[in-house]
């Protein structure tokens, strides 16, 4: 009678203690896809069993933990591989930019260069050079044309000085010339009638 007694006394016991607990009407974290592995060893480890400092883990627990730890260990293989694909996918594309851009870097300075510069009898020459060769040469021509304009000026002037003296010297010599004439005529009137007289 005893024995009934203590087995009905424990199986009531046991009983309110099971409804009174409201972690046995949680969902198991083992077949949930969404926990994490520290909540799937949390419950393993609060539900498991103490036996003389040791815990009773059902082997089934177990099994399914180590599976999830294995999908949880693959998933994050394929994950880093992906990542290391995509991040050489990366390397690859900054390689890429960096090599174009070092590609623009050189064409820049050449462009820089060429517009900063003017290619004069096929030599590169600055911009200040080339401005400073053309204002001497515009100045050099300026002064040439003076130069020029002066001499063509005094010969202008010469020129025309010796005109009027040449007209001078042709009026003098046909007033010479006629003088000459006269007296001639003279001189042949006078041996004219000298031959006259003698004959």
């Amino acid at each position: 009678m005893f024995k009934v007694l203590s087995i009905s006394l424990l199986l009531c016991c046991s009983l309110s203690f099971l409804g009174q607990t409201p972690e046995f009407t949680l969902d198991n974290p083992l077949n949930s896809k969404k926990s994490t592995l520290y909540s799937q060893h949390k419950f393993i480890m609060e539900r498991s069993r103490t036996y003389v400092n040791n815990k009773v883990v059902k082997i089934e627990w177990i099994e399914k933990f180590y599976s999830n730890v294995k999908d949880s260990l693959e998933s994050a293989k394929y994950e880093s591989s992906n990542f290391e694909k995509a991040y050489s996918e990366e390397i690859k594309v900054s390689k890429n930019a960096l090599t174009s851009i070092t590609a623009l870097k050189k064409e820049l300075a050449t462009v820089n260069v060429e517009k900063d510069n003017i290619t004069l009898f096929g030599s590169l020459t600055s911009k200040s050079s080339y401005k400073s060769l053309v204002w001497i040469i515009i100045f050099s021509l300026i002064s040439f044309l003076l130069f020029f304009l002066i001499k063509f000026k005094n010969s202008t002037r010469v020129t025309k000085g010796a005109i009027e003296k040449l007209k001078e010297i042709e009026f003098e010599l046909e007033e010479t010339k006629k003088k000459a004439r006269i007296k001639q005529q003279e001189l042949m009137r006078k041996l004219q009638d000298e031959i006259n007289k003698n004959s």
